[in-house]
């Protein structure tokens, strides 16, 4: 299970890089059946969380191994969220599907991820967040060419980087699905206050 870390009050994602884990480099990766991948250190906690700058290998652990993005625990047999910009695509491996690099979370995991993350909350204010149950996904990976792992990680080879969720079966869901409640007006009580009060 994986330990719960904070930066003051407010919970830091599981897949979030901190600034202790510095170096980017080739390497096997297990959580991708130990194909070349682009990897960087590891130290987590260590230092202050990079927001919004995903960890290479926690990035592809949660993905590949079916862990929520914000607390690193298993979905299995609990409901499955997707927070998230991508549509439909045609480039799926199985045709018109969903492919998006965030992964997902723990219903109550995605509540707390609503409260606390300024762009999700201006996303959701833009009406531009897709929020989803998803029923049934599958893992691919993104095959890097030698240019981009020589400019990332110093090696011109072919890497595995980051991780995708391809969504196969999901539900449209609202954010008063997710809250348990209706947003409040613009000018009105936050995000945050609401859900606290939930």
């Amino acid at each position: 299970m994986a330990e719960h870390l904070f930066f003051g009050k407010v919970p830091v994602p599981y897949t979030v890089s901190w600034s202790g884990e510095e170096g980017m480099h080739v390497a096997p990766c297990r959580h991708a059946a130990g194909r070349r991948a682009i990897c960087q250190g590891v130290a987590r906690g260590e230092g202050r969380p990079l927001f919004g700058k995903p960890h290479a290998q926690r990035q592809r652990e949660v993905i590949a191994e079916g862990l929520c993005d914000l607390c690193g625990n298993s979905l299995r047999n609990r409901t499955k969220v997707s927070l998230s910009h991508a549509r439909p695509r045609a480039n799926g491996a199985t045709g018109l599907n969903i492919l998006q690099v965030e992964p997902l979370l723990h219903k109550e995991c995605a509540q707390i991820s609503v409260r606390h993350c300024p762009s999700l909350r201006r996303d959701i204010r833009a009406g531009s967040l897709n929020i989803r149950i998803v029923t049934r996904h599958q893992a691919q990976f993104a095959i890097m060419d030698e240019i981009y792992t020589k400019q990332v990680a110093g090696a011109a080879v072919r890497a595995i980087g980051h991780a995708k969720v391809e969504l196969l079966a999901w539900k449209d869901q609202t954010i008063e699905w997710l809250l348990g409640q209706p947003l409040p007006p613009e000018g009105a009580s936050s995000i945050a206050e609401i859900s606290n009060e939930h």
